[in-house]
C-alpha cells in the first residue's frame, strides 16, 4: 500500500491550484486597480474650508501636499512630499465616482448655513478638467464622496505630526 492515497493526493493538488489560482488573482487585482489609477490622469484634489476666520485649501498631487491659510492673522503655506500611498489611497478613492455629478450630489447635512460647520467642497482635476462638488458641512459630504474624505483626513491628520 502506498503511503499517500489518490484522494489525498488529488486533495493536496487542489489546495495548491486553488493557492497559486488566488496569489495570481490578486496580482491581476492589484494591476488592474493601478492601470485605472493611472487611465483617469489626476493632476490634483483640493480640499477646500471655509470658516468666518478664513480660508484652508489643502491641495493633493503625486508628488506634494500644500496647505494655504487665508484670512483672518497671518497667511499661511506649508508642504511637503506625498507618500506614494496617500496618493494611491487618493487615486483610489475617485476612481469609483462618476465625477461628473459631484456637484449635484447633495450633502447629509446644512450645519454650515448656520455657522455650526464650516463649508467644504472638493475641487478634481483629471485629464484637463475641473470638478467641482457642492458645497457641504467640513468633513461630511455625500456617501458617495466619503472614501475621497477618509483620504483626505488621513492626510490631515499626517500633516498635524
Amino acid at each position: 500500500m502506498f503511503p499517500l492515497s489518490l484522494a489525498r493526493i488529488l486533495q493536496y493538488n487542489t489546495g495548491m491550484i486553488k493557492f497559486k489560482f488566488m496569489k495570481y488573482l490578486l496580482i491581476l487585482v492589484a494591476a488592474i486597480s493601478l492601470a485605472a489609477c493611472k487611465d483617469l490622469d489626476i493632476q490634483k484634489v483640493e480640499y477646500h474650508t471655509t470658516t468666518m476666520m478664513g480660508k484652508t485649501v489643502l491641495s493633493v498631487t503625486a508628488d506634494s501636499v500644500t496647505t494655504s491659510f487665508n484670512g483672518r492673522g497671518k497667511p499661511t503655506h506649508e508642504g511637503r512630499t506625498t507618500k506614494s500611498s496617500e496618493w494611491l489611497e487618493v487615486a483610489e478613492s475617485i476612481n469609483g465616482i462618476e465625477m461628473e455629478g459631484i456637484s449635484d450630489l447633495e450633502a447629509p447635512s446644512n450645519k454650515r448655513e448656520t455657522d455650526a460647520a464650516a463649508h467644504a467642497k472638493f475641487v478634481v482635476q483629471i485629464g484637463g478638467t475641473t470638478y467641482t462638488s457642492g458645497a457641504f458641512d467640513a468633513g461630511h459630504p455625500h456617501e458617495k464622496l466619503m472614501p475621497l474624505m477618509d483620504a483626505i483626513s488621513k492626510i490631515i491628520e499626517e500633516n498635524k505630526r
